[in-house]
């Protein structure tokens, strides 16, 4: 029993470090990636991991609509041994951009794919009047239909999870799967600045 013990031991041990680095490689390589698009938000960056599987930077002097926003780089947990299970329950590798705008939008919306891990945590917060129609995703809506439907038009060439506007801090949340990367990063960040101007 205590041999048996010792292995998982081991093996519990083996699988957070070999986790661990992957995610680290895989933040860093999104990080190096993002350095050329990141100054579209804003001129200064803080970057802080929180645990392995979260990458957050911060810019508190946004340019454009910006006020300020962040980027969260959000891993999968492969450092834990129940990662399998996530993945089937829509855990991805996922890009968040969190926004808070000079001027609060006029509208409001909730763009969300509930087979993603973050479009079902925000379906539980979406007002219970507000109207819905599908639009490959699930649009939320209580007033614009037409601006919401814009909106995501122009995100159409990105794997969104969600796209929200609303009066309330944050104003705009982007979560998409991470873009592809042989694309320049100015490329998804000028889109970013669009979709954030839109709403404003």
């Amino acid at each position: 029993m205590t041999l048996l013990a010792g292995i998982a031991a081991v093996l519990l041990v083996g699988w957070f470090a070999a986790g661990t680095i992957w995610n680290v490689r895989r933040g860093s390589e999104v990080m190096r990636w993002m350095q050329d698009g990141l100054p579209l938000l804003g001129a200064r960056t803080t970057v802080r991991w929180l645990g392995s599987s979260v990458v957050e930077l911060v810019v508190n002097e946004g340019k454009s609509e910006l006020a300020r926003a962040t980027v969260l780089i959000f891993l999968e947990p492969r450092d834990l041994p129940w990662w399998p299970l996530s993945r089937l329950r829509g855990r991805r590798d996922t890009l968040i951009v969190r926004g808070v705008l000079k001027n609060a939008p006029a509208v409001e919306f909730e763009a969300l794919d509930p087979a993603s891990w973050s479009g079902r945590d925000a379906l539980s917060r979406v007002p219970a009047d507000w109207q819905s129609v599908d639009q490959g995703l699930k649009l939320f809506f209580p007033e614009s239909f037409d601006k919401a439907k814009a909106m995501l038009g122009a995100a159409s060439t990105l794997a969104v999870r969600r796209l929200s506007v609303r009066r309330a801090e944050p104003h705009f949340q982007l979560h998409v799967d991470l873009p592809d990367r042989r694309r320049p990063s100015r490329e998804f960040f000028g889109m970013v600045c669009a979709l954030a101007k839109a709403a404003g």
